[in-house]
């Protein structure tokens, strides 16, 4: 009787927190991590992510300047954990997990984001997130600088991407990064 009242409870709270936290990618999926990538905008969006906190990397087929374009945004309120809720992510605007729930923090670097956006349409991803790994910095190379296209502050972060075929999609990133400019020196597949 203890192990099945055990059993329930474990069940319970295993229930509670699946609930509270972004819902894992799919049990059958596989997952690709580009790490040593970067989230661009900071300096037009102002919006710092939770770090560690899983974002949601969406296509952008609207987007005005890039028809590849991959948005960033903060996960819905309902999918943060609640203690993190008030959680302050920029000191100097006063912003809270909360205030900044469900907006967008960036985008993925234009060549980052045309390769997966190909990956996308022929059916290879099955979802991406991206985690900030620190705060926003200075653009350093090879990111373009600041005053040049593409330049500006950004924001270092992983990507993960989950693949319906990992040796497929690691062969495509492969082959992809290689005809990369500078940024192939620091993005790295796992």
């Amino acid at each position: 009787m203890d192990r099945k009242r055990k059993s329930e409870n474990s069940e319970l709270k295993q229930r509670k927190k699946r609930a509270s936290s972004p819902p894992p990618p799919e049990e059958s999926a596989l997952e690709i991590t580009i790490s040593n990538a970067v989230i661009k905008g900071y300096h037009i969006y102002q919006r710092r992510p939770l770090i560690g906190l899983r974002l949601n990397v969406v296509s952008e087929h609207d987007n005005q300047h890039d028809k590849n374009a991959m948005a960033v945004f903060m996960p819905a309120l309902g999918q943060i954990p609640v203690d993190q809720h008030d959680l302050v992510t920029d000191v100097k605007r006063r912003l809270t997990v909360r205030q900044i729930a469900g907006t967008s923090v960036g985008h993925l670097p234009a060549s980052l984001a045309s390769i997966l956006s190909r990956m996308v349409s022929d059916g290879e991803v099955t979802a991406m997130t991206c985690v900030a790994t620190g705060p926003p910095r200075r653009s350093f190379w090879p990111w373009p600088e600041a005053g040049q296209k593409g330049g500006g502050p950004l924001i270092p972060c992983q990507v993960h991407v989950q693949v319906k075929d990992k040796g497929k999609a690691m062969a495509t990133l492969g082959a992809a990064f290689s005809d990369l400019g500078p940024e192939k020196t620091v993005l790295t597949l796992l």
